[in-house]
């Protein structure tokens, strides 16, 4: 699958491992004292999706998912759809986590019709286990394979810009529907483990299997 990214931010490759939990922010342009600008998110596309920015406007449809039960139960931490002013705060810490780190959650929009189909990509706020590859999409688009096409773009988007040796996705034992994306990506599980008291296993892949899987064959 081709992606084409329009990097509207100039995102060098550094060296892995590096400090601020392997976000290079300093390649970034990125001070402690300054904060990514959103508006610079980047573009991103595959042959039936658009990965992109948040806007204001996101807020109703990105509302609207979480209400859906089938969604909250893997995605907030009382498997319980919030109300709507908990929608919009955590709308606005996956905002906020692009302003801190430079990268985040992008969302995913459907090209064919322009509707938002959910969020996709990198995640590691303060004191998480690593640095993780999530997914979540509106419940009217299960079953496309969308998740795994956008999941694909937002890795090689992460592996080229974050300086990052691997990524990791912290998935609910009992959901079948995330870890058989996880398995379509290469993913294998880990180590199990107990996240806001539910029973999780951590899933991983290496920069170096990622990247066999991706390359073109001759």
């Amino acid at each position: 699958m081709i992606v084409r990214a329009a990097m509207l931010v100039a995102c060098a490759v550094v060296g892995r491992g590096s400090e601020e939990t392997g976000f290079t922010r300093r390649a970034k342009g990125l001070t402690r004292d300054s904060m990514f600008d959103v508006r610079q998110i980047p573009r991103l596309e595959t042959e039936r999706l658009v990965l992109r920015g948040w806007r204001v406007e996101d807020f109703e449809p990105f509302a609207a998912m979480m209400a859906e039960p089938d969604v909250a139960r893997f995605l907030t931490a009382d498997q319980q759809p919030p109300d709507r002013a908990a929608a919009w705060r955590g709308m606005s810490m996956l905002v906020g986590h692009w302003a801190m780190l430079g990268c985040g959650m992008f969302v995913v929009e459907e090209k064919a019709t322009g509707a938002f189909c959910g969020r996709v990509g990198p995640w590691k706020p303060e004191g998480w286990l690593g640095f993780e590859l999530g997914w979540g999409l509106d419940r009217r688009f299960w079953g496309k394979g969308y998740a795994t096409e956008a999941a694909r773009a937002a890795g090689d988007w992460a592996f080229a810009t974050q300086g990052i040796d691997g990524v990791m996705s912290l998935i609910h034992v009992d959901n079948k529907g995330s870890q058989g994306v996880a398995m379509r990506l290469g993913m294998k599980p880990a180590e199990r483990t107990l996240h806001v008291g539910l029973p999780h296993v951590v899933w991983r892949i290496s920069r170096t299997e990622w990247e066999a899987r991706t390359s073109p064959r001759p």
